[in-house]
């Protein structure tokens, strides 16, 4: 019975893409659930013993379950947890009890404790975040499928974007994947012309990488706290939404515009009523004009 309800996930009538969608939610599914095991597991671990592992395993896993989920379709922000995990706050790394080994005196060993803090937050960040945009990708597929989607193909907007697009693919998706823009415009036309899931993923997962690594190294540089980490969340949510009032405030200036403009173009295109020969012209009674 499950499988025939969900037989209609890997049907694809006439899509030609070849992806297997139940195959992809099954394996997307399989892995946020071993995140949140992991999490839990080590949140016992933590609590019962107080090991720095079970601290590690227990935020690193919430921290890639939370980033898994993040895209198009939950948009989440995501700026405050990867500064929380390079901060001080979360502590991955005990820099303290390394001073003396390997050589190590103390500014060696916190450069060792900021070096390998910033890479495994960029890491499990990136790789979190391109499981996200790969489920969206199969969401966006299955969308394609079965949904009046596919209609925006024939657009002539799409059949520009996809022309500029295809100039250079893996670029401009690892670009936009670093650049921090409210809207990922590359993923979708990226997703729509079946551009291949291993370079699609590739690209997102360097994009991310550098870019969660840049946030990573700020926040551990700067140790910074929660009030810093809180302010510079609430400042990004606040430009995004500015940028949404902004926009909203010109529509109907400009709708208002296109009505003015189409109202002196028919009143322009209107004849003129003949005028009267002779307006002043008495007639007498009896007499038709």
């Amino acid at each position: 019975m499950a499988d025939r309800r969900a037989s209609w996930l890997h049907s694809a009538p006439a899509a030609g893409d070849g992806l297997n969608l139940r195959r992809w939610f099954d394996f997307y599914l399989a892995a946020i659930g071993l995140m949140s095991m992991a999490a839990l597991a080590g949140f016992y671990a933590y609590e019962n013993s107080g090991s720095l592992p079970g601290r590690q395993v227990w935020l690193l896993g919430l921290y890639g379950f939370y980033l898994s989920l993040c895209c198009t379709f939950f948009p989440a922000p995501v700026a405050w947890i990867i500064l929380l995990m390079a901060s001080p706050l979360a502590g991955l790394f005990d820099a303290q009890s390394w001073i003396g080994r390997w050589g190590l005196d103390a500014t060696g060993a916190l450069r060792l404790g900021d070096g390998l803090t910033v890479v495994t937050v960029a890491l499990v960040g990136a790789a979190a975040t391109t499981l996200a945009n790969l489920n969206e990708y199969h969401v966006i597929t299955l969308l394609l499928r079965y949904g009046r989607v596919h209609r925006v193909r024939r657009t002539r907007l799409y059949r520009t974007a996809s022309r500029w697009f295809a100039l250079s693919p893996f670029g401009l998706i690892l670009l936009f994947s670093f650049l921090p823009v409210p809207v990922d415009v590359v993923r979708w036309l990226a997703i729509s012309n079946r551009y291949g899931r291993v370079p699609y993923a590739a690209a997102n997962f360097l994009g991310r990488f550098g870019r969660y690594g840049l946030m990573a190294a700020a926040a551990t540089c700067l140790q910074i706290g929660w009030r810093g980490i809180i302010a510079i969340q609430l400042a990004l949510v606040g430009l995004v939404l500015l940028r949404s009032l902004l926009r909203l405030g010109r529509r109907p200036a400009s709708t208002t515009d296109a009505t003015e403009t189409n109202n002196l173009a028919e009143t322009a295109d209107k004849p003129e009523p003949p005028a009267d020969p002779a307006p002043n012209r008495i007639i007498p009674e009896g007499v038709s004009p």
